[in-house]
């Protein structure tokens, strides 16, 4: 279901909505030292140089206090895949087939809480970034890549949620370039 704010999207008691408050982020812990420089100390560049943006990840439930505390973060930022015109021709239709580079939008970082890992939070965060672009399609944008850090539970977790890999040239380098084709979820009516 879309949400009524195009900056934000709910589903089954959680939201994504874009950060407004860094200063959360201040004591985001996930575990992993580059992941939590980002968002600690870069993310607040990032957006003001308008090279990413930051989306909390919460339940839809208040605290105490009035306020949803984040279990995770994310960024985004535009992009762009090249594809060989054989890869073009089986996914575009023929008219279509002779762009050069197709529209994606980018998984920057994905950081979860540190006391909220292994409890399905970034395959639910991973769903609902699909579902953000594709209803009411926020930037046209066809699909969704990332640069995974090339370690086996990371890669594993991406090929569970079907991203797959843009290229075989980067298997020995420290990521690789996964990618997801949003039009899958229109096709399996998901």
């Amino acid at each position: 279901m879309p949400a009524e704010d195009r900056n934000s999207y709910q589903d089954s008691g959680w939201i994504l909505e874009k950060l407004q408050d860094f200063s959360l982020l201040k004591s985001f812990d996930c575990g992993d030292d580059d992941l939590n420089e980002f968002f600690r100390c870069d993310a607040f560049a990032h957006k003001q140089e308008l090279l990413a943006e930051i989306y909390s990840f919460s339940t839809e439930k208040a605290t105490g206090g009035g306020e949803r505390l984040p279990v995770a973060f994310i960024s985004f930022h535009n992009d762009a895949i090249q594809l060989s015109m054989r890869k073009r021709r089986k996914i575009l239709p023929p008219k279509k087939a002779h762009y050069r580079t197709l529209p994606a939008v980018k998984i920057g970082r994905l950081g979860v809480e540190k006391s909220f890992q292994g409890k399905n939070i970034g395959t639910h965060i991973l769903n609902m970034s699909k579902k953000f672009f594709v209803y009411d399609n926020r930037t046209g944008c066809r699909f969704i890549t990332m640069d995974a850090y090339n370690h086996p539970d990371v890669i594993r977790f991406y090929e569970k949620n079907e991203f797959q890999f843009l290229t075989g040239e980067d298997e020995n380098q420290k990521t690789r370039t996964m990618y997801f084709d949003l039009k899958r979820l229109l096709i399996d009516g998901s």
